[in-house]
């Protein structure tokens, strides 16, 4: 069935790319675009700003403005487009813009500094909403995303609303999500799955280097469930653009150096992205990351060093009739899991992982003649990825014993046709998607050599409403798991193909009451088929702390969730609150059974296993501009995890059971600005808190809580067509001790002590 349904994709691909002529200039095409050239300014005094990001809302096309403030989008379909336009300091603008058929639009995009409230630039007479039709929750960029800049992906992200990081050390780092990590909350790069395992175990790193990013997005409801059926947590896209979607007119470059104290860390990155030829653009991008065992309150964390070497090269065939491009990316890294007697009897002196990935991405973005269909998108992946966990011995003669060994080889393909006006719907798209997934694992993992084959069909519709703003997706899943051998374990018990499917959905509605008020409700049903360490793992999982023991019989997962919220906006005051309830039914998680494996006396068993579980919670985000130099803001997070009944007779309605809670769930938690702005320099501190979490499983451990203080500053330079950027972070200024409840080594160290961190960019 499976092959079958690959073979249709393909077909249906083909026969849909017959229209467009690859290697012509498709007249039918052409004729019904435009050019689109701006410049970008400073509201206060009309000087030119250098290196603002411009997007072309609903496309992935990104351009930055040049010394002089200008910028040029070619081949833009006719028609009205959303311009964003974003820079260090500055509110984000949102410009609309008609764009006529063989004719060139002029634009003036004025950005106003950020501690100044002004209402949108519009180009038109309509009044463009600056959370309408993107489906992108969040963005963090610019300077946001320096001065958040960590050693991976949850660091960097761990102060935005609603998330924190499970770790296991600082490498294996990876965020949650309202309580929910793993696969719950995809995380994607340019789009594209990542191929590793950070999302099976807590000590699996995520093979996706912070340092050369562009930006971050957040995407939740309909518009995430175009990336998956399990997406109840949401999705985080990391975007590198390693592909160049639009051709430069000219050559661009950008370069960071960092340093923190906190582990003698160094950390350097470059990224180059230019013309070719006058259809061909380039990028190319490399880093390096290296640093030393973390220091803590209590002394040096032993084992926590990190290693890491990332490159990628892009190329693009850019005509009018849309894109063709190829990207290959390396990754090499290497870091420590801390051990510790009493937690880690089997290895008190920690493991030490090696991991590699070979990463090859195919996009191309073909225009499509006539009036209902407005592209086709086909993009594919290859990832190769291996990983090695060696235990650390004393051995005199420096031999190394490999605990546990994971290959994957992961090939996606998906077919995305976007559409114009079509029924009920303004717009939307439907999209196939395929994958296969070649699992391995040796030395003592005895999970079984496996074949993964999934398939998905859906769509994305959405549809204004005069103050109403409407979207929808369905989606069907369907995944078969194969074991290479079938037998029957004495420990698990019968290894067997399994095969699942399922029907997940999302809808979302925003009203409108003024230019400066959203309400906004969501709904999601998530359909997750049980992964393959899920259903078979067989033995000792050293670097996670455990005896992993598999369950061949678990059912899919399913889920529902709802969200309200409220976004207000005045020229003072900013506020977004959300309440909100997942409930899942046969949620699998490993639980810790509190005795020691048979086989392996100094390692505990946690086996996987479904209960039905309800987290429901709230998100605060607020910002209080005091003056044009003055602003506070602060963010508070809360989310609690029940096991609640399964007789129950309206599970959906239930509440959960006060005195049993789901394991590694986060207490409630937040932070406190106060940031002074002016010129170009940007100056503030934080406080960052977190309360006791008591609410725990049967043999997890409970945290206390905690407040950190941290001051920040950053400063820009502009010298010839150069921008220089410095942003300077002190965390943890008290070198208080505190204890992340979600690490799994939390027993053994605090989290990092005072750490003095400086980032330098710039850009040309």
């Amino acid at each position: 069935m499976y092959q079958i349904l690959t073979k249709i994709a393909i077909i249906i691909t083909g026969i849909l790319l017959v229209p467009v002529h690859l290697f012509g200039d498709n007249d039918g095409v052409t004729s019904a675009s435009g050019t689109i050239t701006g410049v970008v300014l400073d509201a206060t005094d009309s000087q030119p700003i250098l290196s603002a990001a411009i997007l072309l809302e609903g496309t992935d096309r990104g351009i930055t403005s040049h010394r002089d403030g200008d910028f040029i989008f070619r081949n833009v379909p006719a028609g009205r487009q959303i311009i964003r336009t974003q820079h260090i300091g500055y509110r984000v603008d949102f410009t609309a813009v008609d764009v006529a058929e063989n004719d060139t639009a002029h634009v003036v995009i004025r950005l106003f500094p950020e501690a100044v409230r002004s209402r949108d630039v519009i180009v038109t007479d309509d009044y463009i909403r600056d959370d309408r039709t993107t489906g992108v929750e969040r963005v963090l960029t610019g300077r946001s995303l320096r001065q958040q800049l960590g050693r991976t992906i949850a660091e960097t992200l761990n102060d935005e609303p609603g998330l924190s990081q499970r770790s296991m050390g600082p490498a294996p780092a990876r965020p949650v999500l309202r309580g929910l990590g793993g696969d719950r909350l995809l995380i994607l790069e340019d789009g594209g799955r990542t191929g590793d395992l950070s999302a099976t175990a807590s000590d699996h790193a995520l093979a996706i280097e912070p340092m050369t990013a562009e930006h971050i997005e957040l995407l939740r409801g309909p518009s995430a469930l175009i990336h998956g059926g399990n997406t109840m947590g949401g999705v985080i896209n990391v975007i590198r653009g390693q592909i160049p979607l639009d051709w430069p007119d000219h050559f661009h470059a950008s370069g960071s150096l960092q340093g923190e104290s906190v582990n003698s860390g160094l950390a350097g990155g470059l990224r180059l992205y230019g013309p070719v030829t006058e259809n061909f653009a380039f990028r190319m991008d490399g880093s390096i990351r290296s640093s030393q065992d973390i220091s803590t309150p209590l002394g040096t964390l032993d084992n926590t060093g990190i290693e890491t070497y990332n490159a990628s090269i892009g190329l693009s065939y850019i005509r009018p009739w849309g894109i063709i491009g190829v990207s290959g990316n390396i990754l090499d890294t290497s870091y420590g899991v801390p051990g510790g007697e009493g937690l880690a009897e089997a290895h008190p002196n920690g493991v030490n992982i090696e991991m590699f990935r070979r990463y090859t991405e195919f996009k191309s973005r073909f225009r499509m003649p006539g009036d209902f269909l407005s592209r086709l998108d086909v993009d594919a992946t290859y990832s190769f990825y291996r990983h090695k966990e060696f235990e650390r011995t004393r051995f005199s003669d420096g031999r190394r014993v490999i605990g546990s060994e994971f290959g994957v080889l992961t090939t996606n393909a998906k077919a995305h046709m976007h559409h114009n006006e079509w029924s009920a719907a303004d717009k939307g798209l439907f999209g196939v998607w395929v994958e296969h997934r070649d699992y391995a694992s040796g030395a003592f993992s005895e999970t079984p050599a496996t074949i993964e084959r999934a398939f998905a069909a859906y769509t994305f519709q959405e549809k204004d409403i005069g103050d109403w703003n409407l979207q929808a997706a369905l989606r069907f899943d369907m995944r078969q798991v194969s074991p290479l051998r079938e037998r029957n374990s004495v420990l698990i018990g019968q290894i067997r193909e399994r095969n699942f499917s399922g029907l997940s959905s999302s809808a979302r509605a925003l009203y409108y009451i003024s230019s400066g008020l959203t309400l906004g409700t969501s709904f999601i049903t998530s359909f997750r088929a049980p992964g393959i360490e899920e259903l078979y793992s067989e033995g000792p999982h050293l670097a996670n702390f455990s005896f992993e023991k598999g369950n061949p019989n678990l059912n899919a997962e399913r889920g529902w969730g709802t969200e309200v919220f409220i976004k207000g906006r005045t020229n003072q005051f900013d506020y977004h609150l959300s309440f909100f309830r997942n409930q899942m039914n046969n949620y699998i998680f490993p639980r810790d059974e509190g005795r020691r494996a048979t086989r392996r006396d100094d390692l505990n068993v946690f086996l996987f296993q479904e209960q039905q579980v309800l987290m429901a919670g709230f998100e605060l985000d607020l910002r209080y501009r005091i003056s044009n130099n003055w602003t506070l803001s602060g963010v508070l997070n809360y989310v609690r995890g029940d096991f609640i009944d399964d007789d129950s007779s309206f599970p959906f309605l239930s509440f959960g059971d006060s005195d049993v809670s789901v394991p590694m769930m986060p207490p409630l938690s937040g932070r406190f600005n106060a940031e002074w702005s002016g010129g170009n320099l940007r100056l503030g501190a934080t406080t960052r808190f977190a309360a006791e979490q008591n609410r725990v499983d049967e043999f997890e451990q409970p945290t206390n809580g905690y407040v950190l203080f941290d001051i920040f500053a950053q400063y820009n330079i502009i010298t010839g067509s150069v921008l220089h950027t410095f942003s300077l972070n002190a965390e943890n200024l008290l070198d208080t001790e505190w204890r992340n409840h979600l690490s799994r080594i939390k027993e053994i160290y605090p989290e990092p002590g005072r750490n003095i961190r400086l980032l330098y960019r710039f850009y040309f």
